[in-house]
């Protein structure tokens, strides 16, 4: 079984993409995987280290930009797609993955040109560009929140839910004498949430002593937070990228996060409560939605990116450290809307699909 996995930009797209071809390899040893991103995207730094075969091409998304950068994208589009057909044809692809992400489509549309079924992977509440445009032409759509389902045919939807980096995360007693604040912005960082969170800590850091602080913040802004943190009266560290989320997670009593789909995913099968500030400027809200998701069982509050995010985002940050009993409820609700075998139920359904194919 030979296997195309298309996509990626962030690691929200590929990271889900490796937990499936983990598990597609797990299932069936002899299964080949290939991953197809781009050349500008987190995969580009990332699949170099990995064990995994990969292909880059160069292409940019459409949205937001002006009309010649517009016509430029269509362009690298349009030889990507030539590129694309002729990577399926050598590597001998039985199915193609698309995960989201610019990379994904011009693979999506090869596919459909070459007579390669097509599954594709949406992580998100509201989909994006890619997998709007690539669904008709899908045999099958797996989405990690059923609150998706809405914007594709019925009859191709299957409610996944979105494959997590692990299974499982220990659980440790919350110990109210430390109370541990996890931050994570993104694979990326995201920076108006980093000053917002060094914002609220600087206000609180006189009146609280009972913390201990990590915070992911991306390349950009790790020597701007460790030179205030280290005047804060508590342990505080930050760091550009946790490569061991699973186990930050498991250290965690609470989160303060970004809400990308995995981040939200990867929370909820954590079982840790969350403080979610969703990036503003998406044209869909598309984070926002995703913590919908988590904010309608108990188990997240949201604290929108606005001039009023440090305030805020204390004024929650007091709340919650001040009531155990409240995150520990929060952290079992969480729990109850994750989905740990997601990325066996997608799995199958590449199987399942490239099976039929291959025996037609």
């Amino acid at each position: 079984m030979k296997i195309i996995i298309a996509g990626g930009g962030t690691g929200g797209h590929l990271f889900p993409a490796v937990a499936v071809a983990e598990e597609l390899i797990r299932e069936r040893p002899d299964t080949q995987v290939m991953f197809v991103g781009t050349s500008e995207g987190f995969e580009a730094r990332w699949l170099p280290k990995s064990n995994y075969r990969y292909e880059l091409f160069a292409v940019h998304g459409v949205r937001g930009r002006g009309v010649m950068a517009r016509a430029r994208s269509i362009a690298e589009f349009a030889r990507a797609v030539v590129l694309a057909r002729s990577s399926l044809a050598r590597f001998g692809a039985d199915l193609v993955l698309g995960v989201g992400g610019y990379a994904s489509a011009p693979m999506g549309v090869a596919a459909k040109l070459s007579l390669v079924p097509l599954v594709l992977m949406e992580q998100n509440t509201v989909p994006g560009l890619a997998n709007r445009v690539l669904w008709r032409f899908a045999d099958r759509i797996c989405v990690g929140f059923s609150d998706c389902g809405r914007f594709f045919s019925a009859a191709k939807v299957a409610v996944t839910g979105n494959p997590a980096r692990f299974t499982t995360v220990s659980d440790h007693p919350l110990n109210e004498a430390e109370i541990q604040i996890l931050v994570l912005g993104g694979s990326t960082g995201a920076h108006r949430l980093n000053i917002g969170v060094i914002s609220a800590f600087k206000i609180w850091r006189n009146s609280v002593i009972n913390l201990k602080l990590v915070h992911q913040t991306g390349e950009a802004d790790v020597e701007l937070a460790r030179t205030e943190y280290c005047k804060f009266p508590f342990q505080a560290e930050a760091v550009p990228f946790i490569d061991d989320v699973a186990a930050a997670l498991g250290r965690a009593d609470l989160i303060v996060a970004r809400s990308g789909a995995m981040t939200v995913s990867e929370i909820a099968l954590a079982g840790r409560p969350a403080i979610f500030v969703p990036y503003p400027f998406h044209r869909d809200r598309q984070q926002e939605h995703n913590a919908r998701v988590l904010e309608r069982v108990g188990a997240a509050a949201i604290v929108y990116d606005d001039d009023n995010l440090a305030a805020n985002l204390l004024s929650r940050l007091e709340e919650f450290c001040g009531d155990p009993a409240k995150l520990a409820e929060m952290g079992r609700k969480a729990r109850l809307a994750a989905a740990p075998d997601a990325a066996k139920k997608i799995a199958q359904i590449c199987f399942e699909i490239a099976d039929a194919r291959r025996a037609a």
